[in-house]
């Protein structure tokens, strides 16, 4: 309910919330607010599932809502921002004149810097460098500690963060996209402040 909230602020029915969820009735009436706040406020689409799925932890059709949030925020992010938008914008931040991304699945993404860099740009002091691992030969463990770093710290900048550090890895082009526009936006609201 808090990243759909976050997502779209006063779709989600506050009041109906169970804040003591101890008993299955109370954990029901908790997912079926945040269904409601999907399909009704978000208006997601949800055929063939409910509350109960969620409540009854149904993977399959749990991710299936995910997604959409994704795409939703994703959307309401990106705007009228072309993917080349926000390539440009990346590539131009400071610590990334040497790394340019020509995609989303560009290997100067890989290693977490490019990402690192992005979040810099929003609040520089929030990165502690020494725990950054620049090594441009860096094996795929210390690869995972700073993809795992990036998303820590775009958390802590108040972003809503969908990948794992596994996407950065395996370079997965989707989530790239959903963090850079992510990033894009904290730093659009930084800059208006």
């Amino acid at each position: 309910m808090k990243v759909i909230d976050k997502i779209r602020p006063g779709v989600v029915e506050w009041n109906r919330v169970e804040k003591n969820p101890n008993t299955p009735f109370k954990v029901g009436i908790n997912c079926q607010v945040a269904f409601d706040a999907m399909t009704k406020g978000l208006n997601i689409k949800a055929v063939g599932i409910g509350a109960s799925d969620i409540q009854q932890g149904n993977k399959k059709l749990i991710l299936a809502l995910i997604w959409q949030l994704m795409r939703v925020h994703y959307l309401q992010i990106i705007g009228n921002k072309t993917d080349k938008d926000l390539i440009d914008w990346g590539n131009s931040v400071k610590g990334n004149e040497n790394r340019q991304i020509k995609g989303f699945k560009d290997p100067n993404l890989k290693d977490g810097i490019y990402l690192i860099n992005l979040t810099a740009a929003i609040e520089p002091r929030i990165i502690d460098w020494d725990i950054v691992n620049q090594d441009p030969n860096a094996d795929d463990d210390a690869k995972a500690l700073n993809a795992k770093y990036a998303i820590s710290i775009a958390r802590k900048l108040g972003a809503i963060i969908f990948m794992v550090w596994e996407d950065v890895l395996e370079l997965n082009s989707k989530m790239m996209t959903i963090f850079i526009s992510t990033i894009y936006e904290l730093y659009q609201e930084a800059q208006q402040k």
